[in-house]
């Protein structure tokens, strides 16, 4: 499975950010948990493909049936 990066739509600008020139600050806690579910995500995704192949094989060895 193939993971897809799909950019976070822009956002309206906080006053704070306004008059900071227009700078977005992004929250470290955000980043850090959006950082943590694409980790688990990635994981999962491993996990699923290992058990794909683990099937397949199983089956190609006669062991299992569709």
């Amino acid at each position: 499975m193939a993971s897809q990066n799909v950019p976070e739509p822009p956002r309206a600008l906080t006053y704070t950010e306004m008059m900071n020139e227009g700078r977005q600050y992004i929250d470290d806690g955000r980043d850090a948990q959006e950082l943590s579910l694409q980790a688990r995500i990635e994981e999962l995704e491993r996990r699923v493909q290992h058990l794909e192949n683990v099937i397949r094989r199983q089956i190609r060895l006669g062991r299992m049936k569709d």
